[in-house]
């Protein structure tokens, strides 16, 4: 039993991994991949955005990001790239740097995940 809601959501997180990879089989395989080739242009594009100020750009490749690990089942990185467009709509644009660390952590979970379903099958 996990000792705390972060534990059980990254258990949770890889049950719907599992689960998506059982449904899809191979194509699950080569979703991941592009899903992780993709996010890695995302997430450096977040970056270059973030540091020119550009919060349109921001807005709008947290908000593909969002949607796009939400459907490999990856719903911690998902959260929390809504979280940042969120903001973004709002104005709120304080925290931008707070919400790329915690997304670029999010998806290194996901990525030693998905590196280890992949490497297993």
């Amino acid at each position: 039993m996990p000792n705390s809601p972060a534990a059980a959501s990254l258990l949770l997180e890889e049950d719907e991994l599992r689960n998506l990879q059982d449904l899809l089989g191979q194509e699950f395989n080569d979703i991941a991949r592009l899903f992780l080739s993709d996010s890695i242009q995302r997430l450096e594009t977040l970056t270059k955005a973030a540091q020119n100020g550009d919060f349109t750009t921001l807005q709008k490749i947290s908000h593909s990001l969002c949607g796009s690990a939400a459907s490999i089942g990856a719903t911690n990185l998902s959260r929390h790239c809504n979280m940042l467009e969120t903001d973004l709509r709002r104005g709120q644009t304080q925290q931008v740097a707070a919400h790329l660390h915690v997304i670029s952590q999010e998806f290194q979970l996901i990525e030693t995940r998905l590196q280890g379903i992949l490497t297993s099958t």
